[in-house]
């Protein structure tokens, strides 16, 4: 477990410090996180401190991924299968060379 990192910033309501919050809990997130090897979450807590509010942060240690886990969003695509009505390209037939003697 990491300790508590402060934001410096004090922001005026609860409301702007949760939406700040949320943004470094997604950020910190997708910086931490691999595809494959140790995995993080991030802890947020906000504050009052007089009468502002402030953000804290850490990171929790979550464990390793080894692999693929089958979300399928890195697989390739096929490719669309066109009609003869979709496809306006021409072939152009060319002739082969003559070969004179000189």
């Amino acid at each position: 477990m990491m300790e508590w990192v402060t934001l410096q910033t004090l922001y005026d309501s609860k409301e702007k410090a949760l939406r700040t919050a949320s943004i470094v809990a997604t950020t910190e997130s997708r910086l931490v996180n691999q595809q494959r090897g140790p995995q993080y979450e991030v802890e947020t807590r906000v504050e009052q401190v007089e009468d502002k509010w402030q953000v804290s942060w850490r990171k929790v240690f979550a464990g390793f991924k080894t692999g693929c886990d089958g979300c399928q969003s890195c697989q390739a695509k096929l490719p669309v299968q066109k009609t003869q009505e979709q496809d306006s390209g021409k072939v152009i037939p060319f002739r082969k060379p003559s070969a004179k003697n000189k």
